[in-house]
């Protein structure tokens, strides 16, 4: 009896051992920010994105945006972005509405884009690694298997050769390090702060927002819009031309060749910017990323030299946001 006990103790605690060991590898891997789906997808990049649609929808992903991403003015290549979203995921991401700031991991986003090399490319933003930095390591899990199921799907539809390349910025922690980078939440810029009443609420505070962007004379434009109060957020995604061409051309300087000049074409989803507006205990606040930590985020496989050769343009880019929501507000 004794010996049958110690047996079933020696298998449990191995048990447990390599449950531990195989979460901490998916905790502990290393995930580029974005992922390749397909490449050498046949068709024109107008038809491609069709299908993408159409399969996002057909998964239960809901498209709340589309735009063409702006390149370098002698750039012949072309890229579109599909923006899409899923209540079960975003509640999943945001823990029941518990932690409204997960929602800066939010949504996915699917570029479809030429290159000289290898066709039509489809990839997206990496579900697991935006899950981990953004809603944490307990996530991972059900980002991977959202994330298989969605370019399955996708494959199915668009043909071409699947690939699971990751690419970007490649991490095997949470977080962006070095100068810049650093842990999140502490990256969030808190722009305003408003004690929720009667009057004040998630709704009539984005309602001001949008004001802002709608007259703004920095060429912001709004592209999607998630609406979720009951999880305690309101998400508004920007972009602007300008601000796209620059972060393309500033990524593609290290890996430019003759054939390919600007191959930061790849880092299309990541944009748009994210505006959240949520709840924080009574109040509601309007909220950015700081844009230095964005950009490390999204584009530290350009270098350091090609940060230390634009550092102002991070400062640039949040007080154009920053004026654009103030101006909202004020109205």
């Amino acid at each position: 009896m004794k010996q049958t006990r110690l047996k079933f103790l020696s298998l449990f605690v191995l048990g447990f051992l390599l449950t531990f060991l195989m979460a901490g590898n998916v905790f502990a891997a290393t995930y580029g920010v974005f992922t390749q789906i397909s490449v050498n997808v046949p068709g024109n990049v107008s038809s491609v994105v069709k299908k993408v649609k159409s399969a996002l929808n057909n998964k239960d992903w809901k498209v709340i945006g589309t735009f063409n991403t702006a390149l370098p003015k002698n750039d012949t290549y072309i890229s579109t972005v599909v923006v899409a979203a899923n209540a079960v995921y975003n509640k999943h991401m945001v823990d029941n509405g518990n932690y409204p700031l997960g929602a800066f991991g939010l949504p996915l986003k699917v570029a479809v884009y030429t290159t000289p090399n290898h066709g039509i490319v489809v990839s997206m933003i990496n579900l697991p690694a935006v899950a981990r930095t953004f809603s944490g390591n307990s996530y991972v899990k059900y980002a991977i298997k959202a994330s298989n199921g969605l370019k399955n799907a996708i494959r199915k539809a668009v043909g071409g050769t699947p690939s699971d390349l990751q690419y970007g910025p490649m991490r095997n922690g949470r977080f962006p390090g070095g100068i810049g980078g650093g842990s999140f939440p502490g990256s969030v810029v808190n722009i305003s702060n408003h004690p929720e009443s009667a009057d004040v609420n998630l709704k009539s505070i984005t309602k001001l927002v949008l004001k802002g962007i709608k007259h703004n004379k920095g060429k912001w434009q709004l592209v999607y819009k998630i609406e979720k109060p009951s999880m305690g957020f309101i998400e508004l995604g920007v972009t602007r031309n300008s601000t796209e061409r620059q972060s393309i051309g500033v990524d593609s300087g290290v890996r430019a060749t003759s054939q390919n000049k600007y191959p930061g074409i790849d880092h299309s989803p990541a944009f748009p910017i994210i505006i959240l507006i949520h709840k924080s205990g009574k109040h509601i606040n309007v909220s950015i990323l700081g844009e230095m930590w964005r950009m490390k985020y999204y584009f530290a496989d350009a270098g350091w030299w090609a940060f230390m050769t634009h550092m102002g343009m991070p400062g640039s880019i949040q007080g154009s946001l920053k004026q654009m929501i103030l101006r909202g507000l004020a109205y």
